[in-house]
């Protein structure tokens, strides 16, 4: 009887290709929005995408966590503050080492409350923590935080606003700072007076909300940064009261290189909310006209119950996080002797 025939075995299918490295990287750039300034929350499909595409191979895995770096710090609850502090010495094992997340270039950091109090103080601790840990590589800033909701007098000795500023003070490679909502109040007398943003040298850009407009030091700390080339004021106070071109030409000396650069000012805030621009002697005081002056105000909604403040607030921020409030079309404010 002849033996059974043994059955044969199906075909192995050919296995599929394996795409070149340069192709994966390719697929893994082409995962984020356009724009290379914009800056991702946890929530957005490509920061979901990058995350997984750190699982995928060793080749996407490099690429894929550099770009979490730059363009997807976004720390927007006191937990996830404290998330990314333990996740900053953490490299993967067996995987190749890559830059770890105290290297981020780009931070938006929102982790308060609607206000700020006394017992904050191991909230700010991690914040002073974290940028610490960045401040060699961190260039971009944005912050929302109610900085002038505590008081000085309540802050006791706990002294949550010193350690906050503490933190501020060491980011001495700061080219981009965006403060929504409210004005960074850290000074703290008599040992820290002066406004933390200015002991930034190579700060280049700034967003500032509610600045008192008749502030000497406003205009004294504008005038000395040596880099500073363009500045947006939202929601400025007492914007009648001074001459801006006055205020900043005559803080330093004519001969003065600084005053050699071009500068830009925006002032920003809702239709018919920001007040009268002086321009009375503007061709005297700036005849080769350095800085320009423009006014951007945002429009009103058709509904909504929005305070002024928080509309302000909202249009800075989506400006601040894709860039685009360095590109806000202001109409230009001219001298009266210039017609």
């Amino acid at each position: 009887m002849p033996s059974p025939t043994r059955p044969s075995s199906p075909p192995s299918s050919p296995s599929s290709p394996a795409l070149p490295p340069e192709l994966l990287l390719l697929v893994v750039d082409a995962v984020l929005p356009p724009n290379p300034l914009q800056l991702l929350p946890a929530s957005h499909p490509a920061t979901k995408t990058l995350l997984s595409l750190t699982r995928v191979s060793r080749a996407t895995y490099a690429r894929a966590t550099r770009l979490l770096r730059e363009r997807c710090a976004f720390v927007d609850s006191a937990r996830r503050l404290a998330d990314v502090l333990l996740c900053v010495p953490r490299l993967v094992p067996g995987l190749p080492a890559v830059l770890s997340l105290r290297h981020m270039t780009a931070l938006y950091l929102s982790p308060f409350g609607p206000s700020l109090a006394a017992d904050d103080l191991p909230t700010a601790t991690r914040v002073r923590e974290l940028l610490c840990e960045v401040c060699e590589t961190l260039r971009r800033l944005v912050v929302q935080m109610p900085f002038g909701s505590l008081d000085p007098l309540d802050d006791g000795h706990l002294g949550v606003r010193r350690t906050l500023r503490e933190g501020f003070e060491q980011l001495h490679r700061l080219e981009e700072f965006v403060c929504l909502g409210s004005y960074p109040a850290l000074s703290v007398p008599p040992e820290g007076n002066t406004d933390v943003w200015r002991l930034w040298p190579e700060l280049r850009r700034l967003v500032l909300f509610g600045v008192p407009m008749d502030s000497h030091w406003l205009w004294w700390d504008i005038a000395t940064l040596p880099r500073l080339e363009h500045v947006v004021l939202a929601r400025p106070v007492g914007l009648d009261a001074v001459n801006i071109k006055d205020e900043y030409f005559h803080k330093l000396p004519r001969d003065d290189a600084r005053l050699g650069r071009d500068i830009k000012v925006v002032l920003m805030d809702l239709v018919y909310d920001l007040g009268v621009v002086r321009t009375e002697r503007w061709r005297e005081i700036d005849p080769e006209e350095r800085m320009t002056v423009e006014v951007f105000e945002v429009p009103l909604p058709f509904y909504g119950d929005e305070t002024p403040l928080q509309l302000v607030t909202e249009w800075a921020r989506r400006g601040a996080l894709d860039g685009s409030v360095w590109r806000l079309g202001g109409t230009r404010v001219r001298g009266e002797e210039a017609g």
